[in-house]
């Protein structure tokens, strides 16, 4: 499913807020990005500390690949589950979770 890019930012905003209120003054200083494609196939990118870490110069960076999520869904209900899974399993890397802790 192919959707422009504005309508892919909606899906990546409705993501960012639907992650719990306890947890939003952690992103603070966390960057979410949208990329039109990966180069390795991959929906989603972390890069930078954790939550606990006070930070040594890196940006704390979420990127969101496009055409992987396009790939993914057929419909835009499909479309913005996989895109608010992408979210929550990359900003389970900045709260120290690993891959085998993840929900998704």
């Amino acid at each position: 499913m192919k959707v422009s890019m504005d309508r892919f930012q909606q899906a990546v905003e409705a993501a960012i807020d639907s992650i719990p209120a306890p947890f939003q003054p952690y992103l603070e200083h966390v960057e979410f990005r949208i990329e039109a494609r990966s180069s390795g196939g991959l929906l989603g990118l972390y890069e930078g500390t954790t939550a606990l870490d006070d930070g040594d110069g890196l940006p704390n960076r979420v990127t969101v690949f496009k055409a992987e999520h396009e790939a993914e869904a057929e419909t835009w209900d499909e479309l913005v589950e996989e895109v608010r899974r992408t979210i929550l399993h990359e900003v389970g890397h900045h709260f120290l979770m690993e891959e085998e802790d993840l929900p998704y």
